[in-house]
C-alpha cells in the first residue's frame, strides 16, 4: 500500500509538471508568471494588488511579466504600484524596456514608489538619451528620503553632461546630512562637468 501512494503521488507530481510545461510552451513564460501578469492587466483591485505582491517576491524571475509591470506603473492603486516598481528595481538591467515608463512616474505622490521607481532606473544603462529625467530627478534630490536622494545623484551621474541643470541642485546636496548623498552628489557634478583637454564637454 505504501509503495502505491508513493506512486500515485509521483504521478501527481509528474502530472503537475505537465501542466506547467504545457503553459511555459504556449506563453514562454513560468506558469506562475504568466498568471500573475494576466492578473495585473485585470480589472479586479484585489487580484491586481495580490498579484504585484507576488510578482515583488520572485524578483528577477520576473522579467518575463516585464510588459505587464510597465503597464502597471500607471495602477490607480498605489499598492500595485508600490510593489511593481519594487519589482523593477530587483529585475534590475534587464528592465531597460521599462525606463520611459519609469522617468514618467518619478513625481509619483507616493514616496515609497518614488523611491523604488528611482532605485530601479539607477540600476538601467542611463545617458544622455535620457536627458528628460532631469527635471523629475532635480525634484526628487529633494526627497525626505536620503536614499532617494542618492539614487537620483546616482541617475543624474549615468546621464552625464545633458544634466548640466541639475548642478545647483546637486551642489546643494553639499551640506546633506548623509555622507553617501554627499559623496553621490559630488560624483554627479565631476562626471556633469567634466572637461576634454580643449575645454569641450564630453558625453
Amino acid at each position: 500500500m505504501q509503495n502505491k501512494s508513493w506512486i500515485i503521488g509521483g504521478l501527481g507530481i509528474v502530472s503537475l509538471i505537465g501542466v506547467g510545461a504545457v503553459i511555459y510552451w504556449a506563453t514562454g513564460r513560468p506558469a506562475s508568471v504568466a498568471t500573475l501578469a494576466a492578473q495585473l492587466r485585470g480589472s479586479d483591485a484585489h487580484l491586481r494588488h495580490d498579484a504585484s505582491r507576488k510578482l515583488a517576491k520572485l524578483g528577477p524571475v520576473a522579467k518575463d511579466a516585464l510588459p505587464e509591470l510597465t503597464e502597471a506603473l500607471q495602477d490607480p492603486d498605489k499598492r500595485v504600484r508600490f510593489h511593481v516598481a519594487k519589482t523593477l528595481s530587483e529585475i534590475g538591467r534587464d528592465a531597460q524596456s521599462a525606463s520611459p515608463a519609469l522617468i514618467s512616474v518619478l513625481k509619483d505622490a507616493d514616496p515609497d514608489c518614488r523611491y523604488y521607481v528611482v532605485k530601479a532606473l539607477s540600476k538601467l544603462d542611463l545617458d544622455a538619451s535620457h536627458a528628460v529625467a532631469v527635471p523629475g530627478l532635480m525634484q526628487l534630490l529633494k526627497d525626505d528620503n536620503s536614499k532617494t536622494r542618492y539614487y537620483s545623484a546616482k541617475c543624474l551621474k549615468d546621464i552625464g553632461t545633458s544634466a548640466q541643470a541639475a548642478i545647483p541642485a546637486l551642489r546643494a546636496l553639499s551640506s546633506d546630512p548623509d555622507q553617501e548623498v554627499r559623496d553621490a552628489a559630488s560624483s554627479a557634478i565631476k562626471k556633469i562637468t567634466r572637461k576634454s583637454e580643449k575645454g569641450q564637454l564630453q558625453p
